[in-house]
């Protein structure tokens, strides 16, 4: 048949052939593939640039600087600034039962106590000098007397060893308060002073047979003694502003008066008022405040207020007399040379408590308190905390003051430092994947 010159048919249902053909690769080259934002740059550029293989390297490091970044800061958490101390001042070796530290730094008084030889009593100064107040091997067991060590406001250390006697150490001088001529009989058990513009009034707290009591002393002879202590048994006293002073104690009701047992009524603490200007008349107990349980054992000082620690629960006393209970519970508080206050909690504790300027703070110890408290001091950057181990031995933890503040910069620190680190490292990265598109644009 003769040929014909019909237009071509196109079916519908096929696709149209492209007027230019065009290869696709199956698979792009390793080294011409775009890097990935995350990549880190730097010392690890080229390596990176040759090898994509290698980005699981630096996600690893980057991922072992977020982990030791975590933990820095994590360990900011914990109070770093107390150790068991090696001891080398003269008490090595002996249990401190009392001590009071003097300004100088290495000088202190103590009462220590020594399994083979007993109690002895010492001054040691800031150049190491030791002056023996009681030497067992001379005085027999006079030191075994010593009820307590109190450092007054003039740097005077006061202590008692007889009835009707007030014992105080001056520099290197003992100088003896005699009060045997007095037709009464009692025992010194805490002194403190008010020191007022022209003179400074003394109370006394005394043991009276059975009972204990306050007397003033004025002109070196004591008054008589406080008429009524509302069935207290009183243990240490403080001055506060002039003509009050506070005391605290201990009250026993009247067996099962208050729902105890009555073959084991309970004892409660309490916080005494008292008033005395400084004069010849009797003190007098103006008002008691009775709290819920436990035991109060001590004063210490922060700024104007005075603090009262307490097994169960703390106080703080305002210049204007407010008393206001704190969530501080300690074996002893101890005053730093700053005025902050150290709440020492049991053997075993693992929190440490601070108040100052208004503020309680609790701070988590990185191990637990290794010292059940005998007694404690503050000198120059340290407290020193005495008493024994968990085996009994005689041991010294000491707390650098300086830490407490450490703790929050040193947090600080180490936040902006890993921010720092961690941005850096984020903008080389940046960087690197910026160049990576523009290289293959």
């Amino acid at each position: 048949m003769p040929a014909t010159n019909a237009p071509l048919m196109i079916s519908p249902h096929t696709n149209s052939i492209p007027s230019t053909p065009t290869a696709t690769p199956l698979k792009q080259s390793l080294h011409d593939a775009p890097l990935p934002a995350h990549l880190m740059a730097g010392g690890w550029r080229g390596l990176l640039e040759e090898e994509s293989e290698h980005q699981w390297l630096t996600l690893s490091l980057f991922a072992l600087f977020v982990v030791f970044g975590a933990f820095a800061i994590d360990a900011t958490e914990h109070f770093v600034g107390d150790q068991i101390v090696d001891v080398e001042a003269q008490h090595q070796g002996g249990l401190v039962t009392e001590i009071e530290y003097q300004e100088a730094e290495g000088g202190y008084t103590a009462l220590v106590f020594s399994p083979s030889a007993g109690y002895h009593m010492f001054t040691e100064d800031a150049k190491g000098t030791v002056t023996y107040v009681f030497d067992p091997l001379i005085t027999n067991e006079m030191a075994a007397q010593v009820n307590f060590i109190k450092a007054m406001p003039g740097g005077e250390r006061v202590f008692s060893v007889a009835p009707n006697q007030l014992l105080s150490l001056q520099d290197n001088m003992m100088i003896t308060y005699d009060y045997t001529s007095f037709n009464e009989t009692f025992t010194i058990q805490d002194v403190a002073d008010r020191v007022g513009s022209s003179s400074t009034d003394r109370l006394l707290l005394t043991m009276e047979g059975s009972s204990t009591s306050f007397r003033g002393v004025v002109a070196g002879v004591p008054t008589p003694a406080m008429s009524m202590s509302s069935g207290v048994q009183w243990h240490h006293v403080e001055s506060h502003s002039d003509g009050l002073w506070v005391a605290i104690g201990t009250h026993s009701s009247t067996s099962g008066a208050d729902g105890s047992s009555p073959a084991t009524p309970q004892a409660r603490p309490v916080l005494g008022w008292i008033t005395w200007a400084g004069d010849a008349n009797t003190p007098v107990l103006r008002n008691v405040q009775m709290f819920g349980s436990g035991v109060f054992h001590g004063f210490a000082q922060s700024g104007t207020e005075l603090v009262v620690g307490g097994t169960v629960e703390s106080l703080v006393i305002s210049a204007d007399e407010e008393v206001k209970p704190i969530n501080a519970p300690c074996a002893l508080a101890v005053s730093d040379t700053d005025g902050k206050v150290w709440f020492i909690g049991p053997l075993g504790s693992t929190n440490l408590a601070t108040y100052a300027n208004g503020v309680l703070e609790v701070h988590q110890l990185s191990r637990h308190i290794p010292v059940e408290v005998s007694d404690a001091g503050a000198q120059g950057e340290h407290v020193h905390v005495h008493g024994t181990d968990g085996e009994g031995n005689p041991i010294q933890w000491s707390i650098d003051i300086t830490a407490d503040g450490s703790i929050e910069s040193g947090r600080g620190f180490i936040n902006l430092l890993f921010l720092l680190s961690g941005g850096i490292l984020l903008a080389m990265m940046a960087t690197n994947a910026i160049e990576q598109l523009r290289q293959k644009a």
